[in-house]
């Protein structure tokens, strides 16, 4: 763990940007300074890569307060997702402040202001999220940085929970099984700030049902014509009533079926037994078979192209497209 002792107290880099060799080029530097006194920093830090995402587990002794410190030269600091696993602490950023107890966790950017605390004795899992995941995060940044709420929601208690059981076994994964474990927790994300989002009321009990039937419809078929007219007509209902039950949820028939489209070609491009095929095969496979619309609308959706992806994690295949 490099520490860089400072006046104002502990440059510390390197934990996640485990590539950078020295301060100057490293985007995750922050400055820790124990509240103790004019003594050094001192933890015990375990980084690990899940595919995409890279983590560190931290455990320390002392009562510290963390704040960001980029250096000019090195790249934009990104989008943290930070578990409390013991101890207490609390993250303030962008006019919030979230308590953390035992098993919360809170969403923070590395690229604006923000104060973590930490008690003594504690132990800190955090994780620097994917560029695609990124990307949805900053454009729901004024609802979800140190929002204490999110953890309480039913998918931010589903991901609590995979977040600790990642923390406890990470060592435990082999490389397969650590990317896989990334891709999880980046789709459980996704999931948690899609619904931050959503702004109607729940389904009636009433158009639920019909309401899954069409999910499960949608994603057995996505790589035929599903257009509202073909979804309605195969449940029986009126078109409109199928914009209803949409609109009731918080989106709509294209934005739903684009987006589990799109879902379907980063898995399949992250698949190790697909990764001799091109992107626009797997796009075409999955209804989205012209390539400039789908490379577009990948981009807009995820933050980076489906070639960047591939190479993110490692696969970086010749074929493909920008």
């Amino acid at each position: 763990m490099p520490v860089e002792r400072r006046d104002e107290g502990n440059l510390v880099f390197g934990y996640l940007d485990t590539a950078s060799a020295d301060l100057s080029g490293a985007s995750d530097t922050v400055l820790v300074r124990a509240r103790a006194g004019d003594e050094g920093y001192a933890a015990d830090m375990r980084p690990s890569r899940f595919g995409a995402l890279s983590g560190c587990d931290i455990s320390g002794e002392q009562e510290i307060r963390v704040m960001p410190r980029p250096s000019p030269a090195a790249p934009r600091p990104g989008h943290l997702l930070g578990l409390l696993v013991s101890g207490r602490g609390e993250l303030e950023q962008d006019g919030r402040l979230a308590a953390l107890t035992p098993g919360d966790f809170v969403l923070y950017t590395g690229a604006r202001p923000f104060r973590l605390e930490l008690g003594s004795s504690h132990r800190y899992f955090v994780l620097s999220l994917d560029s695609g995941t990124a990307g949805q995060l900053a454009s729901a940044d004024g609802a979800v940085t140190a929002n204490s709420a999110l953890p309480r929601s039913p998918s931010g208690r589903v991901l609590a929970a995979v977040l600790g059981e990642l923390a406890e076994r990470a060592q435990g994964f082999g490389p397969l099984a650590r990317r896989d474990m990334g891709e999880h927790v980046s789709a459980i994300l996704r999931t948690l700030l899609r619904e931050t989002s959503l702004s109607g009321p729940a389904p009636s009990t009433g158009g639920a049902g019909v309401l899954e039937r069409i999910l499960g419809y949608v994603d057995e078929r996505l790589a035929d014509d599903l257009s509202p007219g073909v979804i309605a007509a195969a449940h029986h209902i009126s078109v409109r009533h199928l914009h209803a039950l949409f609109r009731e949820s918080g989106t709509t028939v294209g934005d739903h079926v684009r987006r589990r489209r799109l879902e379907r070609i980063r898995r399949d491009l992250l698949d190790p037994a697909l990764a001799h095929l091109p992107a626009y095969a797997l796009a075409a496979r999955s209804g989205l078979g012209e390539a400039s619309h789908f490379s577009r609308v990948f981009r807009a959706e995820f933050g980076l192209s489906p070639r960047a992806l591939r190479a993110q994690t490692g696969e970086g295949l010749g074929a493909g497209m920008d």
